[in-house]
């Protein structure tokens, strides 16, 4: 027992000799899609829609191979819908959703002292702060259809869910320029495990986005 109480106070004391924070920006693309119940809506095809995700990241550095991070980012989650009967070709809506997005995630990392690969998992939660929409819409007439284009703020109902939990999960690569600084590119996947819609009372109507990010990273460590 004295052994291995011994064992244990070594490995947490060199865990926090070792441990230190690093903080710095984040910024890059993110790809969205969306998961739904047509519930009957034939008429409707949904697809992806790319944006931008910009933010703070911060990692504590554990030991020589791992790491617990966390961001802070505005991202943008949107996605299409058209609407696919021949004489409504043109009319579709994209949903240009804003969410602030808290991601925090394992680091195991792998590598030299210089560059270093990365695998990430943890989960994150996120605030769906706005949903602008544009497109085109129309309305009908005994002999003609007319469409009308539209961009407008939406605003939010008792129908919308505004806060999301989830998985994420990813791969990475760091540089480090000097021992302080430190380049870095990675890709993550954010999988929603919540709807952020209600359904109505004798129809569900579940809604999950489901978002692929690419971002460039400088961080400093402390």
């Amino acid at each position: 027992m004295r052994h291995i109480a011994i064992c244990i106070v070594f490995v947490l004391t060199a865990g926090v000799v070792h441990a230190q924070w690093a903080a710095g920006l984040r910024g890059g693309w993110s790809h969205t899609t969306i998961s739904r119940y047509d519930a009957g809506r034939m008429d409707e095809a949904y697809s992806a829609l790319g944006g931008i995700e910009a933010g703070l990241q911060a990692r504590y550095t554990v030991n020589s191979w791992m790491a617990l991070r966390t961001d802070l980012a505005l991202m943008q989650r949107s996605h299409r819908m058209d609407r696919n009967l021949n004489y409504l070709d043109p009319v579709y809506t994209e949903h240009i959703n804003t969410w602030l997005m808290l991601p925090v995630s394992a680091d195991f990392s792998f590598g030299g002292a210089g560059m270093r690969g990365h695998l990430y998992a943890g989960g994150y939660a996120g605030y769906w702060l706005r949903d602008r929409r544009r497109g085109t819409t129309y309305w009908m007439t005994d002999y003609h259809v007319y469409f009308e284009p539209f961009n407008e703020q939406r605003e939010f109902n008792s129908q919308d869910i505004r806060i999301a939990a989830g998985a994420v999960m990813g791969t990475g690569l760091t540089y480090s320029l000097d021992g302080k600084w430190e380049l870095g590119m990675d890709a993550l996947y954010y999988y929603d495990l919540t709807s952020h819609h209600r359904g109505y009372e004798h129809l569900a109507d579940p809604r999950y986005l489901n978002t692929l990010t690419i971002t460039l990273t400088l961080n400093y460590t402390l």
